[in-house]
């Protein structure tokens, strides 16, 4: 027997001791305790009609789960979406059906449209939209008859233009940026996420795109987290890594697109779980040996059961209307590694989101079957939560998959996929009620105007994508009344920013909203007036500049605010900067979005400013010490030789001199930097080097596409670089493979710094990564 079997077979022996010393058996859902008790191993790890697997799933009371759709009618589905009619749409693919077929690039996946023709709630129409496509890994529906689908490495327009529910055009949007044809699917772009604000957001890609109607608008963002997008009521972008809790954007990504200095991004992609890692807590109902690093001490628990999240993805924030009424608002995770779906609440602080776990000792849903996959969640047109079911025996990708996992995937037959499968299950709660369907394609202007006012976000959400897309102007006189009524804050919301997808907001409007005195609004207004900013309305910057001071100590106006003054014209943005840093630096979120809005070439000048300041506040400390940092990374020999001189000059107060030699040591003498988030205490998981059994079991294979993947991500970088403002280059470089700051003169003012014996040391330490003519001789 090899060491792979003997550890596989003792982590199967502690699960059946578990379970030896446990009572009882799967229940049914009515007589189910909660939280659920801890059931044994199940015997079949085959195939099981749809019938049959809802006997295994466990929810808390009240719950109730119902089969949407199955096989035949739906295959693989890794994605879907309702469209404005009411119909499901999914994106199928052929992803790790066995352990024979390796493959990453094959035109075998479809987008298919389900339908429930006879109102029983279960879907029993099926047509093929578009299909020979590879791996597509996003799906978003502008409006009958044109759909975005994101396949490695295009976006396309797919376009149905005969009303036949078949695509009949494919036109590329974006060529060669949206991932790699044959690389892995676990690292490819995804998401093409509508948010309130219109624009649509991705996942593992840095763009952010706005339709206008024949293409994107792109802004450059931040390439974050794995697997999925999603948001809450006031358009807050959620994201799911696989192996953490959701993280939240206080700051809309492209804001961090805008400088080339200041790399730190805090308030983007926060971790919003607390001081613990309690967040990543899972609590399935069974033993789960049956993961890629099941091998590794502390990635089960004593029973048997993965601790933490370890392949989540597809998460979605319910706002429907057939939960229970306290759910409105929770974010729900699934993790088809351990057989559930976790439920999570979002509550501000006072000084942010907070997510915390809904229940302490048990998940949302679960199941005992070895072969539920849930990888996606989505509110649907009627208010519940659908759930997407891979129903695969195999989960992890063959490029990533370890010895150990092959062979539990060989030892009990899950390669055998009984076919092609899928399944979606609809979930609600006794107390819910569900919304009533509505055409939205039949639907006037004004109602959808009205439709913003739904209690299901399912419908404000789509009627205004669909205003704004189809861009409805005839709906704009209503869209004012319902802004300037006393309607509930969200519809008010959704009306503002239809406005502006309607581009139809006037400066005497945004003056209006930057004093509403709802904070969404208020924030809302912050960005819709940025073009105002710019263009120099002296009208919209006064209002802009009296709430510097004035935010009623908001954290969320606070951050909008830092982030926003970026956009003021030329002959404002620097002050405003300036006072924001002064006034909110101390919070290093409000800091890094000030700072993302400085020109690259006004560093410096912001920099002598700060330098300026006669008081030294907690911002201002912290802003030269961001800014030192970011000049010594990526400014010219010149750039830096300027700035060690301006540190250096005989009259600097101490405590700017302090904040200075900090940010050096940050780059150059591996100090940690104060900005970044406070870490998490680490995992509890060992090595993952326990002898062959996390070696990959496919290395000729991860080595294929290894490399697509790394061609791709070249590609990208030589297109980002050749589209990235010119700038000199940088004094950075490496020296004999050492990352070195090279000079083009000895900087004699700071070097005499070392004169001081209360400086000597650090300044030593800094120039060690310093390189200029002649130093070493």
């Amino acid at each position: 027997m090899t060491n792979r079997k003997r550890n596989h077979r003792a982590v199967l022996a502690l699960s059946a001791l578990t379970c030896a010393l446990m009572t009882g058996t799967a229940l049914a859902q009515s007589e189910q305790v909660w939280p659920p008790e801890f059931q044994p191993m199940p015997e079949n790890f085959g195939y099981m009609e749809p019938e049959e697997s809802l006997e295994t799933f466990t929810l808390p009371p009240g719950y109730s789960i119902d089969l949407v759709a199955s096989e035949p009618l739906l295959g693989d589905g890794i994605v879907m979406q309702w469209d404005y009619q009411g119909r499901l749409w999914v994106v199928e693919t052929t992803f790790m059906l066995n352990l024979e077929d390796l493959t990453a690039a094959t035109p075998s996946s479809s987008v298919v449209i389900l339908e429930d023709t006879d109102g029983d709630g279960v879907m029993d129409e099926r047509k093929v939209f578009a299909d020979e496509l590879v791996l597509p890994r996003s799906l978003l529906i502008l409006e009958p008859g044109k759909v975005i689908l994101g396949e490695s490495p295009n976006i396309w327009l797919l376009e149905d233009t005969d009303g036949d529910d078949v695509a009949d055009s494919k036109t590329p949007i974006t060529e060669g940026n949206y991932g790699a044809l044959g690389g892995s699917i676990e690292h490819n772009p995804n998401g093409m996420f509508w948010n309130i604000d219109n624009r649509i957001y991705n996942a593992y890609l840095d763009e952010v795109y706005q339709w206008n109607g024949e293409g994107f608008e792109v802004d450059r963002g931040i390439s974050i987290s794995q697997w999925g997008v999603t948001a809450d009521d006031q358009g807050r972008i959620l994201r799911q890594g696989n192996s953490a809790a959701p993280s939240m954007s206080y700051v809309p990504d492209y804001y961090y697109g805008r400088s080339s200095v200041f790399t730190r991004n805090r308030g983007n992609h926060e971790w919003i779980g607390g001081p613990t890692r309690a967040a990543n807590r899972v609590w399935p109902i069974r033993p789960t040996p049956g993961i890629n690093r099941g091998y590794v001490e502390g990635t089960l628990d004593e029973n048997g059961a993965m601790i933490e999240l370890t392949s989540a993805g597809g998460a979605a924030v319910y706002r429907g209307t057939a939960l229970n009424g306290s759910d409105y608002g929770n974010i729900f995770v699934p993790e088809p590694a351990a057989q559930l779906v976790t439920m999570s609440t979002l509550q501000d602080s006072g000084s942010g989101i907070y997510l915390q776990k809904a229940y302490e000792q048990g998940d949302f849903l679960s199941s005992t079957e070895e072969r539920f996959r849930p990888v996606f969640t989505q509110v649907g047109p009627d208010g519940a939560l659908y759930v997407l079911d891979l129903y695969h025996g195999i989960i992890q990708d063959a490029v990533f998959m370890s010895n150990y996992l092959k062979d539990w995937v060989d030892e009990h037959n899950l390669g055998d996929t009984h076919g092609v499968n899928g399944r979606i299950y609809r979930v609600s709660h006794e107390n819910g009620t569900p919304s009533e369907p509505i055409d939205l394609t039949q639907s006037t202007p004004e109602e959808l105007v009205a439709l913003l006012e739904h209690e299901n976000g399912w419908y404000r959400d789509h009627a205004q994508r669909l205003m704004v897309v189809q861009q409805q102007t005839d709906a704009v006189p209503a869209l004012l009344e319902l802004f300037n009524s006393d309607a509930e804050p969200v519809a008010r919301l959704h009306a503002f920013w239809t406005l502006d997808g309607l581009d139809a907001v006037e400066p005497d409007l945004v003056i209006s909203a930057l004093d509403d005195e709802d904070r969404d609004i208020k924030t809302a207004a912050l960005r819709i007036a940025e073009p105002f900013l710019s263009e120099g309305n002296q009208d919209v910057i006064d209002a802009f500049l009296g709430l510097i001071g004035n935010t009623n100590n908001d954290w969320q106006v606070k951050y909008q605010l830092a982030a926003s003054a970026g956009e003021l014209d030329d002959a404002n943005r620097l002050d405003a900067i300036m006072r924001i840093i002064d006034m909110y630096g101390e919070d290093y979120i409000a800091l890094d979005a000030a700072l993302s809005g400085v020109p690259d070439a006004q560093v410096t000048e912001l920099l002598n400013a700060l330098f300026e300041a006669e008081q030294g506040s907690e911002g201002i400390r912290n802003a030269i010490t961001t800014v030192v940092s970011g000049l010594t990374r990526i400014g010219s020999a010149q750039d830096v030789s300027d700035m060690l001189a301006t540190i250096a000059a005989p009259d600097r107060p101490a405590w700017q001199r302090e904040a200075a030699l900090l940010g050096l040591e940050v780059v150059l003498a591996g100090v940690a930097d104060p900005g970044l988030a406070p870490a998490l205490p680490r995992s509890q998981a060992g090595s993952w080097t326990v002898g062959d059994l996390g070696e990959r079991a496919f290395p000729d294979f991860n080595a294929e596409v290894n490399e697509a993947d790394a061609e791709q991500a070249e590609l990208l970088s030589q297109q980002r670089a050749a589209n990235a403002p010119q700038r000199e280059e940088s004094a950075m470089t490496e020296v004999d493979g050492v990352p070195t700051l090279t000079l083009e003169e000895a900087p004699e003012e700071f070097l005499a710094l070392s004169e001081d014996e209360t400086l000597a040391g650090r300044i030593e330490g800094v120039t060690i990564l310093m390189s200029w003519p002649g130093k070493d001789q």
